[in-house]
């Protein structure tokens, strides 16, 4: 009997403010999920600068491929996951990759990205998930060693005439794209101050024809030993030695020498005795046009150019004799030698005027320039006479076209 009492007596204390009650049990619920929630999360974390690899690789080796760019791909990768999972993971834990396979051809390509996370967690973002990829052809090529100098040497009356490279070629391996842009590998030596001859080290670049320095590239050695050496040196003129003359119709212009005055090198004493270089014969008969012609330098055995490069040449300017073809009008014909009134029967409405001379007086000949006349007597008429053309200065009138006409008396 008690415990019906005590049942019903615990029964109306649930029944009274039952939602009120029931709300705050909810409420409790609701507010124990969060607190075990807020204990491990679920949070996104962002990995930067993640390496990306090259996976395959000896498919380059086989094909004999280099990648140029990009040489060492980064991408950002972003995890997801609990808290706790989220923040065991390090970037070592993170793998991206690129596979090469075997159809790669040179050029540039488009390729996947694989990335690769623990279990515990799972990829919620990555920056690239393709990366542009350029190939090129690996090839290896000789070069010889160009040695340049820079600076102020010591003595103002010295030049350095010695320059000599231990290695005298060197093979340079890259990218063909890259190698075939290298014109030439440089050593170069700073001989300021300098005045005795020594050997010095000298760094080997690769550069293109800006002398820019090629960085893709790689050189079999990277320095060099550089013999110099100095020498007294003098500048003298050039003398332009000329054997037989140019043909009738050819006439010389101008001739430039070019250099005018030449560096030499010797001992002192030869040196004072030389006041011009003279050139070897050169055959003026040769000349045939305006352009440049090439020189040899007749150069005492002791002596030597400051410049071994050096190639001597004559810029010369020529006149040459030309035939032109002028179409003449008859109708001012003058007719000299008889006062009666003549009829030339005949005579063309146009002759052609055939002149000769130089480029320079004909080139500008007009056919208005061309006076045309007949010289006659009495005793041509009714015969057949030659028209004729008035000397003109420096041309020679060669022919006339349909040149016969018969005089006629009125």
């Amino acid at each position: 009997m008690l415990e019906r009492k005590n049942f019903k007596k615990i029964l109306k204390i649930i029944k009274k403010d039952f939602k009120l009650k029931l709300l705050c049990l909810g409420f409790g619920i609701v507010m124990w999920f969060f607190v075990i929630g807020g204990i491990n999360p679920i949070v996104v974390r962002q990995f930067k600068d993640i390496p990306v690899k090259y996976k395959n690789e000896a498919v380059l080796e086989r094909n004999n491929f280099l990648i140029t760019e990009p040489k060492k791909p980064l991408v950002n990768v972003s995890i997801k996951g609990t808290r706790n999972d989220v923040y065991a993971i390090n970037k070592n834990d993170i793998i991206a990759e690129i596979n090469l396979d075997s159809s790669i051809t040179a050029g540039t390509h488009r390729l996947n990205v694989n990335v690769k996370v623990p279990h515990s967690v799972e990829i919620a973002s990555v920056s690239e998930h393709e990366i542009l990829v350029s190939f090129d052809e690996e090839i290896t090529k000789t070069f010889d060693v160009t040695v340049e100098t820079k600076g102020e040497i010591k003595n103002k009356n010295q030049v350095v005439v010695k320059k000599e490279p231990d290695d005298k070629f060197v093979m340079l391996t890259g990218p063909a794209s890259y190698v075939k842009k290298v014109k030439k590998v440089l050593a170069i030596v700073d001989v300021t101050g300098k005045e005795t001859d020594e050997v010095v080290i000298a760094k080997l670049r690769a550069v293109d024809e800006n002398e820019k320095v090629i960085e893709q590239v790689e050189l079999s050695k990277t320095d060099t030993n550089v013999s110099i050496g100095f020498k007294n040196f003098k500048e003298v003129p050039i003398n332009l030695v000329e054997i037989n003359t140019a043909s009738n119709d050819i006439m010389i212009l101008k001739k430039n020498l070019v250099p005018k005055v030449v560096s030499i090198v010797g001992n002192t004493t030869s040196l004072e005795k030389i006041k011009e270089i003279k050139t070897k014969p050169f055959d003026l008969s040769q000349v045939k046009d305006s352009k440049v012609y090439d020189l040899t330098l007749d150069l005492p055995k002791d002596i030597t150019l400051v410049n071994k490069d050096l190639k001597p040449v004559v810029n010369i300017d020529v006149d040459k004799k030309l035939e032109k073809v002028l179409s003449v009008k008859t109708e001012d014909i003058s007719i000299q030698g008889v006062s009666d009134d003549v009829i030339l029967q005949g005579l063309n409405d146009n002759v052609d005027v055939t002149v000769r001379g130089y480029e320079s007086y004909i080139s500008n000949l007009k056919p208005e320039d061309i006076k045309l006349y007949i010289d006659i007597n009495s005793t041509d008429i009714g015969k057949n006479v030659q028209i004729k053309a008035k000397a003109l200065d420096n041309v020679e009138i060669v022919k006339i076209s349909n040149d016969i006409v018969k005089v006629i008396a009125k």
